[in-house]
């Protein structure tokens, strides 16, 4: 729109359609993305009267989205909002009552490269103080971008400070939960070798007489060169190996147990 402020010469609103800014002189507001897509739709469509129906189909419905009429009304509430803040004065987007909405023709000028587009040079005599004042589009595009990195390195550092507590905390985990057996002389008990680590806590002969019960009522098959390995014996559990030889050779065979209760004899 061609408009007037004071004894000044006539000015541009400029709507930069990819970052969603729009300007007007020395002043400039970003649009939120459904702002964005509402606003360039109108003014494809300048000077038309553009129903409910119509705007809600072309900037929610086509994008995979469906809102009710409140939502539809608040978008256009936030634009006139945007449009106020520039100072503009009229109205340029109009309610028609049932019949939609219009944006007066000739109002505001889309521009779709923020990038590559330059200011026009001013015969309205402003002076070198409102001239530098204005943001380019384009700086306030790289100050974004030089931003963004800055972002993901952030998202990065974070995201491999955590799968590093991780780690540490599953190390100091597993260091919790798993302990070495030493296992002491072994015991002979009814021609069968028991060896015992230093978890058993009950009984020696008690575990190894449990331990016997087991296997016979299991119907365990041990030589005379089987070892029995008692890992663990405490209250009503017992945990033991039943290994075909010694268990610190690698070509031992064992076989694993636990049983919880007395229940034998």
């Amino acid at each position: 729109m061609k408009m007037r402020r004071g004894d000044q010469a006539e000015v541009t609103i400029i709507f930069f359609t990819d970052t969603g800014l729009i300007r007007l002189e020395d002043k400039e507001i970003i649009l939120s993305r459904q702002s964005k897509i509402c606003l360039t739709y109108l003014c494809e469509h300048e000077g038309n009267i553009v129903s409910k129906e119509a705007l809600h189909d072309a900037c929610w419905r086509n994008h995979g989205a469906v809102v009710s009429d409140n939502t539809v009304r608040q978008t256009l509430f936030r634009i006139r909002k945007s449009l106020a803040s520039l100072e503009v004065e009229g109205e340029i987007l109009e309610t028609l009552g049932y019949m939609g909405y219009r944006l007066k023709p000739g109002c505001i000028t889309l521009v779709s490269d923020s990038q590559n587009y330059s200011l026009p040079k001013r015969q309205d005599g402003l002076n070198q103080k409102q001239e530098t004042s204005a943001i380019s589009v384009s700086d306030t595009s790289k100050s974004a971008l030089k931003n963004k990195p800055t972002k993901i390195k952030f998202r990065v550092l974070t995201l491999l400070l955590c799968c590093l507590f991780f780690i540490v905390g599953t190390v100091i985990r597993g260091q919790q939960l798993i302990h070495p057996l030493r296992y002491g002389e072994p015991l002979l008990l009814d021609g069968h070798s028991f060896l015992f680590s230093q978890y058993v806590e009950n009984d020696k002969y008690d575990s190894a007489r449990r331990v016997s019960y087991w296997l016979n009522k299991m119907q365990v098959s041990i030589t005379p060169h089987s070892r029995i390995y008692i890992n663990a014996d405490r209250g009503n559990a017992i945990n033991f190996f039943v290994c075909k030889g010694e268990i610190e050779l690698a070509t031992t065979s064992c076989q694993t147990f636990a049983v919880i209760g007395r229940n034998h004899p």
